[in-house]
């Protein structure tokens, strides 16, 4: 029995003695297991994983903090990513990596609306190598600031600050215009140097604009059937309606004049020969390919901007530098998704599936040519037709997925879809595949089957229906229209919104402001802009971001946030 006493107290010694390194290892597998999970975008697990490494007696807590709070923030868990980061910082003030953290907890607080603190926040980065990184995040914030008392208080505030001065000026030329600002603008260009021609000149800036809609409004059909096939024009005029006020209420004034533009090119042809659409600053439609290009040549001839309001056929366009889409095209769509499955996932490896159908047809294409233009391997190409439900499921069922960095899968299909995620599911859960954004409409599919797997969605029309924006947009369209707005009214709001601030900041030469603006989060929209990021002298003629969006606990998030 003594013996037996004896022994037990030397396995618990050994134990005890051990533990150290024990904790040690069991720390270094969790903090591995949060960073592989925050990779995989997978923030609350990784959040999970990190939590018990943030007390001050772990020695991963500083880098565990961080990386909780990061992942805090993807999540959109403001308040929980703030709170962690102020307790790095006051437990841990000379971690080597505190400007990142100071960086992180200003992008929090900015979107927790405490601009005060936030821009306090980056006076710290002043002088680290996160500077210029730093005045980036300050403007993106800025712009979308609206509260004018709020901003002329930040200013005076924080008078040194350039990048805050600018924004404001930028707002005072523009959305605020008022001759009584002159002296103010004079003061803000002085104390901080700001480029005299463009702040000076804004009492010469144009009062109004005259934009003309051609839109196949069928006027002379019978009513109840131009309301069932026009119900998309209702809506998108309805929303720029709506934009028209919205910018009214920030002293942007646009005239709208409406035309009835069908798919008869001699009507077409009528209007834009009318002498007072030769006057217009901006025309919007026509919306067919019929009557592209009579609208492109007269674009040429007066110099007019012409935008196309609903096509992803960038042909449209032709060689016109003064016409442009609103929507992405397919060929960008296609680009933008390969572009971002290269610079995520690894290895460099692709299994691309396709329907026989045009359009499918057509986007893997694109998609494969820019993937291999970028360095990847194609390991499979094939088209499926999902009309013979047998011979999918053998191609998916002798899919080979090793090492396979990603499959991409083109097709809205219910067959295709199924054996995709069945595949996945069998086989491998954690591969990243892409899609279309209609397979969240499948019902032979759950949103818990898709967010279990790791998918991505191409989502050009993508609306964050948690954005403040979004919510106020919808309230003020139900309470006007007595109905939801579709996709069509979104769309319609965000493109006159765009285009209506660009002709207030910069005037009619819209091709030198879409240079110059880049790419810039919409209103709605996650982004608009016509340049693209590894190109950003060359100016497309359609919409260069395409939103890829992901399921976090069946929320959809944008992946490829502009900033």
């Amino acid at each position: 029995m003594k013996n037996r006493f004896c022994k037990s107290i030397l396995i618990v010694l050994s134990l005890t003695l051990a533990t150290p390194a024990f904790a040690q290892q069991n720390e270094n597998v969790t903090y591995s297991n949060g960073k592989i999970l925050l990779q995989q975008q997978r923030y609350e697990q990784a959040m999970a994983e990190f939590m018990p490494l943030t007390i001050a007696s772990s020695a991963y807590a500083p880098e565990a903090s961080y990386f909780y709070a990061l992942a805090a923030f993807r999540a959109k868990k403001y308040k929980e990513s703030q709170e962690m980061l102020q307790q790095l910082k006051a437990q841990h003030p000379d971690w080597a990596q505190m400007a990142d953290a100071t960086y992180l907890l200003s992008n929090v607080l900015f979107e927790r609306g405490n601009y005060d603190e936030a821009l306090t926040q980056l006076q710290q980065l002043a002088s680290t190598p996160l500077a210029n990184e730093a005045a980036g995040l300050e403007r993106f914030y800025l712009q979308k600031l609206t509260d004018k008392k709020e901003f002329e208080r930040l200013v005076q505030r924080y008078p040194n600050d350039k990048v805050l001065a600018q924004a404001y000026a930028d707002k005072l030329i523009s959305v605020w215009y008022n001759p009584a600002n002159k002296a103010t603008i004079e003061r803000l260009v002085s104390k901080h140097n700001l480029d005299r021609n463009k702040y000076l000149n804004a009492s010469r800036r144009q009062q109004s604009f005259d934009v003309a809609l051609l839109l196949p409004f069928q006027l002379n059909q019978d009513l109840g059937q131009n309301v069932r096939k026009n119900q998309f024009v209702n809506d998108l005029y309805a929303g720029m309606q709506l934009a028209q006020d919205v910018m009214e209420e920030q002293n942007i004034k646009l005239n709208l004049f409406t035309y009835d533009a069908g798919t008869d090119t001699s009507s077409v042809n009528r209007i834009l020969s009318l002498p007072e659409v030769k006057q217009m600053d901006l025309l919007i439609g026509p919306v067919y390919k019929s009557s592209a290009r009579i609208a492109n040549r007269f674009a040429q001839e007066t110099g007019i901007p012409v935008i196309n309001p609903l096509s992803q056929d960038v042909e449209i366009a032709g060689q016109n530098s003064n016409v442009f889409l609103f929507e992405s095209s397919v060929a960008t769509q296609a680009r933008q998704a390969a572009a971002y499955a290269y610079n995520t996932f690894s290895p460099k490896t692709a299994i691309i599936l396709f329907e026989k159908s045009k359009d499918d047809t057509t986007f893997a294409y694109f998609y494969k040519e820019h993937f291999k233009k970028l360095g990847g391997k194609v390991k499979t190409y094939k088209k499926i037709n999902s009309d013979q439900p047998t011979a999918t499921a053998t191609i998916f069922k002798n899919l080979v997925l090793t090492d396979v960095g990603h499959m991409a899968v083109f097709s809205d299909k219910m067959t295709a879809a199924v054996n995709t995620t069945s595949k996945l599911q069998s086989s491998a859960a954690q591969l990243p595949l892409i899609t279309y954004q209609s397979w969240l409409n499948i019902n032979q599919i759950t949103l818990r089957q898709l967010d279990n797997l790791e998918v991505y969605f191409i989502s050009p029309k993508f609306i964050d229906a948690t954005s403040p924006a979004v919510k106020n947009f919808r309230e003020r369209y139900i309470s006007r229209y007595n109905i939801p707005p579709s996709v069509y009214a979104y769309a319609g709001f965000e493109m006159l919104y765009f285009y209506g601030t660009m002709l207030q900041q910069y005037g009619p030469n819209l091709t030198q402001a879409l240079l110059e603006t880049g790419i810039k989060p919409g209103v709605l929209y996650p982004a608009v802009g016509y340049t693209n990021r590894s190109e950003k002298n060359q100016l497309h003629p359609d919409n260069q971001f395409v939103p890829i969006i992901k399921l976090e606990n069946l929320q959809p998030i944008v992946v490829n946030t502009v900033y």
